[in-house]
Order: C-alpha cells, then structure tokens, then sequence
C-alpha cells in the first residue's frame, strides 16, 4: 500500500544539488571560516570548488582547546584520559565534486602504499639487521602519517560549541555561495 499524502507539500528534485543557503539554519561564511549548526548536512555543492557535488562523506569531527595540550607535559596519559572527556564533537555531511573525490581517493592510496612500504622495509630490515632500512621504514612511516593527514582532511575543526562549529578547509568559490554569519557564540 502506498503512503500518499495528497497534502503533503512537493519534494524538489534539486534538493541536493542546491546550492541556496537558509539564512537561519546556516551553512554561513564568517571570514575564511564556515560555520554550520552542529550535526549539519551542508549543500549539494563540492566544498572546495561549489561545483556540483558526486561524493557524499559523512564525517565526525571533534576539538578540544589547545590549552588541554598543556596537560602532555604533566603526563600524557593524565592528557589523554582529560581529553576524551572535555572534547566537543560534531558530525558533518559534506560533498565533493568528481576532481577533488580523484583527487582523495589518490592520497589515501598513497598513503596505504607508504604504510605497505615502511611495513616491507621493516621485515627486510630485521632479517638483515640494517640500520639504514631500518631508518628507510622509520621515513615511510612518517610520510605515510603525513600524506594520510592531509588526504582525510577535506574540512578542518576550528572551534564546536554547544551550538555552532566551525571549519577551515573550505574552497573561496563554495564560501562565497553562503550568507554572512551574523550569529554570536560560534
């Protein structure tokens, strides 16, 4: 049996590519920054271009005040345990157009191969005892670390309230597409 509603108002087909922005539920541009109500879905738009969308990532982003770094120094355990409890989290649905989904899926390969590497390196290493593969897996490991940090990072947390959150990360092109933020606590 169908669940027609003859009062119910008409669903756009373009819902998702829409790149309009409602002015009370956000997404805003503040600045360089974009701010969101957390747990937000943003537009059909790439975030990084604003051309129209084909990948759609769902991510959990958290923040902490980098006053809490301040703890690591005490003990890192005490920091990490203090961590896990005074971070903020926020999730957030984004989309990316064609390019720049390539473009991420390219990195993290990337940065599986490095770890694949470092991971073959380390073997040979052990079984003929050289320090100089033992340094080579030392460098891929690193390199894989940094080409996985900057293939996952599409958007990046700048501060989460209780309410708002706010990201770096985002393209001019997709900002300039948003209204202003004119909110406070964000």
């Amino acid at each position: 049996m169908q669940n027609f509603n003859p009062y119910q108002a008409p669903q756009s087909a373009f819902d998702e590519t829409s790149s309009e922005s409602d002015d009370r539920r956000g997404p805003w541009r503040d600045g360089p920054d974009l701010v969101t109500l957390r747990d937000a879905r943003l537009p059909g738009r790439c975030v990084k271009c604003n051309a129209p969308g084909q990948a759609r990532l769902q991510k959990t982003y958290y923040w902490q005040s980098a006053w809490w770094l301040l703890l690591v120094l005490l003990n890192l355990l005490i920091f990490l345990i203090v961590s896990l409890v005074v971070r903020k989290k926020c999730t957030l649905q984004s989309t990316l157009c064609e390019r720049h989904a390539r473009r991420r899926s390219r990195l993290i390969v990337g940065a599986l191969s490095c770890l694949g590497a470092c991971v073959l390196s380390l073997i040979a290493a052990g079984m003929n005892e050289s320090g100089p593969l033992f340094a080579l897996s030392g460098a891929l490991l690193l390199a894989s670390i940094l080409v996985a940090v900057i293939a996952g990072r599409m958007l990046y947390a700048k501060r989460i309230t209780e309410r708002y959150a706010r990201f770096g990360g985002a393209g001019a092109e997709f900002l300039a597409g948003l209204p202003r933020f004119r909110g406070g606590d964000a």
